[in-house]
């Protein structure tokens, strides 16, 4: 979905190359933590004299995994409180504690994998 209803970029320009040219560049574009096209644009907005286009953001491999790892640990986190509920309503303090352990390590968890 576009930002700016005003600005749209419409045109394309495409090359081709050689592999060993696709190569190099795509070595030093993720040397830079750019993908390959975004490299090539900035290189050519460069070499014309062009203001820097916008900085697009660079897609997170690791995005799919990490949501299901976050969705694993969002069910795992659900059960142990549901845990915590019936101990709670049984007044077994033992049981009270131990799913308060698992939850706030399953909340460490997860700030550590976002970065929270």
């Amino acid at each position: 979905m576009s930002r700016s209803k005003s600005r749209k970029a419409t045109s394309v320009l495409s090359f081709r190359l050689m592999p060993d040219e696709y190569e190099t560049i795509r070595l030093a574009a993720s040397t830079r933590g750019l993908g390959s096209t975004t490299f090539a644009r900035r290189a050519t907005f460069a070499a014309a004299g062009l203001p820097a286009p916008r900085t697009e953001r660079a897609p997170n491999p690791n995005a799919a995994d990490l949501a299901k790892v976050l969705g694993q640990l969002g069910r795992i986190a659900s059960s142990a409180n549901q845990l915590a509920k019936v101990a709670n309503a049984t007044k077994a303090a033992a049981s009270v504690t131990a799913s308060r352990a698992i939850v706030d390590e399953l909340t460490r968890v997860r700030e550590e994998l976002v970065g929270k």
